[in-house]
């Protein structure tokens, strides 16, 4: 009798054992928080715009984001090589038209518009003034100008179209410094090591030590577009932030705090 008592108890401790594993088991799905960070490959005048639409987007779902900002077209080249990322954010379709071409992208959205500005140090003598093509744009200054390499940042070529189009670029050609993107070209003027700067006006908005001297008219280069992209390999977490930038309310207030305006 006891040796029967014995075996039921064995047996029914095993049944319990069995059932406790099962509910763990059950219970092991992995939560938001374990699942693989959401990369974005971020056109370097979004960085602060990305950083706080990230810390949103953490708070609502509990998946990190881990931001990779840098000219435009060096992200390009970067995910032609193999990089990966489950979103892309360019300043230029010329670079988004590129990884389109190789076949890596799911799907594409106009995201943000911006404005082209020109910069002086905070403590320039220089006063404000409208940019015209009556303007003797390259006899108003004497030093260098700062502006991004417009072989692979938006801003530069922007920048680029816009001295054509008045035809001063060939007399400035010698005295422009390149810089590998546009926060680059920001920092060199706010360190004073040249007289002027071409950058984007999110970026001189958020800036303590330049101010800006004049914006250039819109007619005098394309339309300052920035496009959206999540990848053909992103994870569904991706998709999620990508649809968050268009769907969010808070976000929609982040892009009028940094000086975007929404594209339609």
């Amino acid at each position: 009798m006891k040796k029967k008592a014995l075996s039921l108890l064995v047996l029914l401790v095993g049944v319990t054992m069995l059932l406790s594993a099962g509910g763990q088991k059950e219970s092991a799905k992995p939560s938001a928080a374990e699942t693989s960070p959401v990369v974005v490959f971020n056109a370097a005048s979004t960085t602060d715009l990305v950083n706080d639409i990230a810390d949103l987007f953490t708070e609502a779902t509990g998946i990190a984001v881990e931001s990779n900002p840098a000219s435009s077209g060096t992200l390009a080249h970067q995910l032609e090589q193999g990089a990966e990322a489950d979103v892309y954010i360019s300043a230029s379709k010329k670079w988004m038209d590129f990884t389109k071409d190789l076949g890596i992208t799911e799907e594409v959205s106009p995201f943000v518009k911006n404005r082209l500005v020109l910069i002086a140090p905070l403590d320039s003598p220089m006063e404000p003034f409208e940019l015209t093509g009556n303007t003797d744009f390259p006899a108003i200054f004497e030093g260098r100008l700062s502006m991004g390499d417009p072989a692979h940042v938006p801003a530069g070529k922007y920048a680029e179209d816009a001295l054509k189009y008045y035809g001063w670029y060939d007399t400035l050609t010698d005295r422009i410094q390149p810089a590998a993107d546009v926060r680059a070209a920001l920092m060199v003027v706010e360190l004073g090591e040249t007289e002027l700067g071409i950058v984007y006006e999110t970026d001189a908005m958020k800036s303590q030590k330049v101010k800006i001297v004049s914006r250039f008219p819109e007619e005098s280069h394309t339309p300052i577009e920035y496009f959206v992209a999540y990848m053909k390999e992103s994870n569904a977490a991706g998709k999620q932030f990508y649809d968050f930038l268009f769907e969010n309310e808070k976000v929609g207030e982040l892009y009028k705090k940094y000086g975007f305006s929404v594209s339609k």
